[in-house]
């Protein structure tokens, strides 16, 4: 189970990779990062996107390697 700890917002993500937020949700739509969980209600109007920490450290270290995501 992911632990709520490692769970970061997308301005924190943005902040630790050095890019935009916008950048962020546009590798996820492109399939180029992992995708955010939803947190809230289904219908989408009180909800949050939150990305765990460990798959986004799998995700760079695929990148150093040289493997594609």
């Amino acid at each position: 189970m992911t632990s709520l700890s490692k769970m970061m917002k997308a301005k924190d993500v943005a902040e630790w990779l050095g890019v935009s937020e916008s950048a962020i949700y546009k590798w996820v739509g492109d399939g180029d990062f992992p995708k955010p969980y939803k947190l809230g209600n289904a219908d989408a109007q009180r909800s949050a996107s939150r990305w765990n920490r460990d798959e986004i450290e799998a995700w760079l270290e695929k990148r150093r390697s040289g493997e594609a995501s």
